[in-house]
């Protein structure tokens, strides 16, 4: 009966070594599938944020280069009238050409020396004559290394020059208001025009402008862009980090409550497997559900900024109305300020999910703070022909708060009721309400359904019939209020609107 019994409990032991095996091998593959994943995400969402990133940041950067030359055209015409109608007066007091040429190179020096201009030219046909003015830059650099790179330039792009090189160009161009841009190197542009006047000598003389380290101005386009696609990133990967820690304390936990009611509950076993299988499965669909979302919302301003940027690149291109570029420019920084107050939501649940959000409190007037916010934000998010209106006392009483972060929840409840209303009306509304100050946000839009009204304030929820945002604006909205020690609250009837409402102490 020993044996039997002896066994038994061998058979046991073996039974549970098998199992918490299985486990272990179950929740290992699942991790690796997990982590799998998440790389090939994360790499997707790298190479098509910096594919969009590097052509919004291409078509800027053309289109202002081709804007510059423009400028340098205009600055090389106007210096060439004035200093022809100088020459005419005085061009029987020169004794020889070269006298000239420094009179036009003296000149030119007086001109431009107030700028940045790195140096003038004179061209006859023959000779080309170079006026440092700029010395200082040219202690490291060569004129000449910068003409190679213009001859490359031009030797490269044969099919929009028609020359074989600088001088080659320049010949067939010299009696032309007009030049060409390198973006090399530090990047230059050179434009020049034919001197309209009659010498002593009679040459055909062209007279040119040279602009240094343009690149200088879009160097930081390219490194803030590559900054926010690395906050992304960092911030995708502390997430996931996260909840891969979190699976891997799942196995460690389950496992020791294996071996703690092995003997008594062996039956159920399987149980926990199956719960510690679907928390994977709900881990998974949450995170996989967020990189998506994030992805799509940092997509698409991205998108209309390079489309935007094409649009005003083809208007420079044919001599478009510049009003038009103007507003297509300023599209580009209204989707740009977009963009940014996404990534910014993101960071701010990090801030909150690592207990890092810090709140520095100041006495604040809420009529003050709503007016910055809307001028800041309000045409950036008002993308369907809403109504504004303001019903705060100028005489309201300061509260006791973080302006920053007050101001993050101002935009992130603004920007709901924009989002869920069309050609219908905002109200923001402040009162004193006993030794509170309560503002009101309410909107006439489509309102939230009784099925989502109690999961608004859930981190990631984005409601059923929501297609756009990463479900963590609420989420943020309520924990800041709560850490003033307020309340926050919302009232909404389905196609009539909704409105937010919260409290904050007085100072």
């Amino acid at each position: 009966m020993r044996k039997e019994t002896s066994k038994s409990r061998l058979l046991k032991r073996r039974l549970l070594a098998a199992m918490l095996s299985c486990l272990m091998i179950v929740m290992t593959i699942c991790t690796l599938t997990f982590n799998s994943v998440y790389n090939k995400a994360a790499n997707a969402v790298e190479t098509n944020s910096a594919k969009l990133a590097d052509e919004t940041i291409t078509s800027v950067s053309d289109a202002y280069y081709s804007q510059m030359l423009d400028t340098l055209k205009s600055e090389i015409k106007h210096f060439c009238i004035n200093i022809g109608i100088e020459a005419t007066a005085y061009q029987y007091s020169f004794e020889n050409y070269d006298d000239y040429t420094d009179y036009i190179c003296a000149d030119s020096y007086d001109y431009f020396g107030y700028t940045s201009y790195a140096a003038c030219f004179i061209y006859d046909g023959e000779t080309i004559k170079w006026n440092p003015i700029y010395n200082d830059y040219f202690e490291e650099k060569s004129l000449d290394d910068i003409v190679q790179l213009f001859d490359e330039e031009i030797s490269e792009n044969y099919e929009e020059y028609h020359a074989s090189d600088f001088i080659n160009l320049l010949d067939m161009n010299k009696n032309e208001n007009t030049g060409c841009f390198c973006a090399k190197g530090e990047g230059y542009i050179i434009a020049w025009d034919k001197m309209w006047c009659e010498n002593p000598f009679n040459k055909e003389i062209c007279v040119g402008l040279l602009w240094q380290n343009t690149n200088s101005i879009v160097a930081p386009i390219k490194e803030h862009a590559s900054q926010k696609t690395d906050e992304l990133l960092l911030n995708l990967d502390n997430v996931f980090k996260k909840y891969i820690y979190i699976m891997i304390a799942s196995v460690i936990g389950t496992f020791l409550l294996f071996a703690l009611i092995s003997v008594i509950i062996s039956k159920r076993l399987s149980d926990p497997i199956v719960s510690e299988h679907d928390m994977l499965v709900q881990v998974n669909e949450m995170k996989t559900t967020f990189l998506s979302d994030a992805s799509h919302e940092l997509k698409t301003p991205l998108a209309a900024m390079s489309g935007y940027a094409q649009n005003a690149e083809m208007e420079l291109a044919n001599g478009g109305n510049t009003v038009l570029i103007q507003e297509k420019l300023k599209r580009i920084s209204s989707e740009s300020n977009r963009m940014a107050l996404m990534v910014t939501q993101i960071l701010d649940a990090t801030r909150i999910e690592e207990g890092r959000m810090v709140l520095e409190r100041t006495p604040c007037d809420i009529e003050s703070l709503v007016r910055e916010t809307i001028e800041t934000y309000f045409a950036v998010l008002n993308k369907n022909n809403n109504r504004l209106a303001l019903r705060i006392p100028v005489e309201l009483p300061k509260v006791n708060a973080d302006s920053s972060r007050l101001q993050r929840v101002f935009v992130n409840l603004i920007s709901n009721a924009l989002k869920h209303t069309k050609n219908g009306t905002i109200l923001i509304k402040a009162e004193e309400d006993g030794n509170f100050i309560k503002v009101t946000i309410k909107d006439t839009g489509s309102g939230i359904s009784e099925e989502d009204m109690p999961h608004i304030w859930e981190r990631y929820y984005k409601g059923k019939h929501s297609e756009t945002g990463t479900g963590l604006g609420l989420f943020i909205c309520r924990f800041i209020i709560e850490s003033h020690v307020g309340k926050i609250w919302a009232e909404s009837e389905v196609g009539k609107g909704t409105a937010f409402m919260f409290t904050l102490p007085l100072k």
